[in-house]
């Protein structure tokens, strides 16, 4: 697949046009012989290794990631990410190694707070695949429907996996997240989204939260409850997508947005960018996140809902598929022919 070209001015503006959006990422290195994504399970499973203290195993994953990295452009957006992998990786490994020299003692996995002190605060309703939780409390793999973890743990979601947690307190939030994914829960109605797709909704009415990415921070308040589908740009912002719901977006010290049912926008350091067209049953039925669990989300019908009437208010469609965002003017799509899938 080839790089997308950026999106123009003049197609955003476009009157009564309205393009297909996908969250997950779709550049290609070196003439379709790996892509993005296959490179990106590279560092997550890196990741994972890290997390459980085998650096020479997480090396070999991001110095793989690497070699495939090397077929593509010096430019292509995950190299600053694999070389940052790979030093941190270093880095802890010679920690390590200094301290058991050293004699100074190493806080194991196994020396954290005991998985019988965790508390019941948040459900998992449902779950696929390999999902695994860390810090605060003793580290397990999450195999159970049913199951409960605390509020600080931080999860990664393996390639081919996905999870459903339902927060028992009153906001009543539910998060889902599919496909090699981490995330970290440090308190009430704050999500710190690191990497991977996500859908937050809520169906409490007054409700509130605080959206972070590794470059970006968003408060959401919607009066009504939503649904927000968001993905992780390469450059750690944050890319949303309103389902269900009516939300105002703000950043601090930057300009706010409020966000309606098939509305996308990129929230990138500099701040938002303008808002573009997604068509809702497209996305119902594409996305793993809507597709991928057993049970479809509860708030299927309101979005079934609104994309009948966002079918009938639009009368003129162009097919297109977006990848990323370098900052909030440029996008990197690629509009499809008529002929193709």
């Amino acid at each position: 697949m080839a790089f997308f070209a950026l999106l123009t001015n003049h197609l955003i503006r476009t009157p009564c046009a309205l393009l297909f959006f996908f969250l997950t990422g779709f550049l290609a290195v070196a003439d379709g012989q790996v892509t993005s994504p296959e490179i990106e399970k590279l560092i997550q499973l890196g990741r994972a290794e890290a997390d459980k203290g085998d650096f020479a195993k997480a090396l070999g994953y991001f110095n793989k990631a690497m070699g495939y990295l090397k077929q593509a452009s010096p430019r292509h957006p995950l190299n600053e990410v694999v070389r940052k992998e790979i030093r941190i990786a270093k880095g802890r490994s010679l920690v390590a190694r200094y301290q058991n020299r050293s004699g100074l003692k190493i806080i194991k996995r196994d020396e954290l707070l005991p998985l019988g002190e965790e508390p019941d605060e948040i459900l998992v309703s449902q779950r696929f695949g390999t999902v695994l939780a860390r810090e605060v409390w003793q580290p397990k793999e999450i195999k159970e429907i049913g199951e409960f973890i605390g509020i600080g743990r931080r999860l990664t979601v393996l390639p081919e996996a996905g999870v459903e947690l339902y927060f028992e307190d009153a906001s009543k939030f539910t998060l889902r997240s599919v496909d090699a994914a981490s995330f970290a829960l440090p308190e009430s109605k704050v999500f710190d989204l690191h990497s991977g797709s996500f859908v937050i909704s809520s169906d409490a009415n007054g409700n509130s939260a605080t959206i972070k990415s590794p470059l970006s921070m968003v408060r959401v308040s919607c009066d009504t409850p939503f649904a927000l589908m968001i993905g992780i740009t390469t450059n750690g912002g944050l890319k949303i997508i309103a389902l269900v719901g009516e939300c105002k977006l703000e950043q601090e010290k930057l300009a706010s947005t409020v966000l309606s049912p098939g509305e996308l926008v990129f929230a990138l350091p500099e701040g938002f960018s303008r808002k573009m067209s997604v068509e809702l049953s497209t996305l119902m039925v594409t996305s793993t996140l809507m597709t991928g669990f057993d049970d479809p989300p509860v708030y299927l019908k309101k979005m079934r809902q609104q994309a009948m009437i966002q079918a009938l208010r639009t009368r003129k469609r162009y097919k297109a598929v977006v990848g990323d965002a370098k900052n909030s003017k440029d996008f990197e799509i690629k509009v499809l022919k008529p002929d193709q899938p």
